[in-house]
């Protein structure tokens, strides 16, 4: 397995537990860069979902005096995006979205945030630190980034429902097999999602 995929001229490279890099248009934009393998190139755009220490990274290895930092709640020094609002950098458009838990207490609501990253070929939503939210049945996207790791956000089961109502045309899994208590795998979730009949959706496992 690889730790990337292209779809719709959007690549996706997954670095380890939530951390992502996606790629289109010559532009590059990392998410939570907690984790991150030497040699990356250098940021356009990096995104912070929340201020926990597992996402809200400083990464100086790919910041440069043009990169735009943006976040919710995240602590550090970057552009403040709330819930709903919308920021454009370059042709890029990013949309704070909600992302919280549902009878846990990590994740309180408005705590953090997903995003919605409109390319000019395709949306990438994705989901940051939550449960399976309501919110999520208007969240309209190609390419769904969600977690499934239990504990702290969705477990397989409660990401394939997600899946279901989002309907977006490929999931990738997140969140997983990083930490110690986010055990989760990856082949179950896809099991969920193609259970369920009305789901047309690419399930790729990435490797990071």
């Amino acid at each position: 397995m690889a730790n990337s995929t292209v779809f719709s001229g959007v690549r996706v490279v997954w670095l380890g537990h939530s951390s992502m890099l996606l790629e289109a248009d010559g532009m590059r934009v990392y998410i939570d860069p907690f984790v991150l393998p030497r040699g990356y190139p250098p940021a356009d755009i990096i995104l912070y979902s929340h201020g926990h220490t597992d996402h809200a990274v400083a990464a100086p290895s790919i910041t440069t005096p043009r990169t735009v930092l943006m976040g919710n709640h995240c602590k550090l020094p970057v552009r403040v995006i709330d819930i709903g609002a919308k920021e454009k950098v370059g042709h890029v458009i990013i949309e704070a979205v909600h992302a919280y838990n549902i009878g846990k207490p990590f994740h309180p609501r408005d705590s953090g945030a997903g995003f919605l990253i409109r390319f000019r070929t395709a949306t990438v939503y994705f989901a940051g630190d939550t449960d399976l939210i309501p919110e999520m049945a208007g969240f309209d996207c190609d390419i769904a980034l969600l977690p499934i790791g239990g504990t702290y956000t969705m477990d397989a089961k409660e990401a394939a429902e997600a899946v279901a109502r989002i309907k977006p045309k490929v999931a990738i899994p997140m969140h997983y097999n990083y930490l110690s208590d986010t055990r989760a795998d990856p082949l179950a979730f896809k099991a969920a999602v193609d259970a369920n009949p009305g789901n047309k959706c690419d399930v790729r496992i990435l490797t990071p």
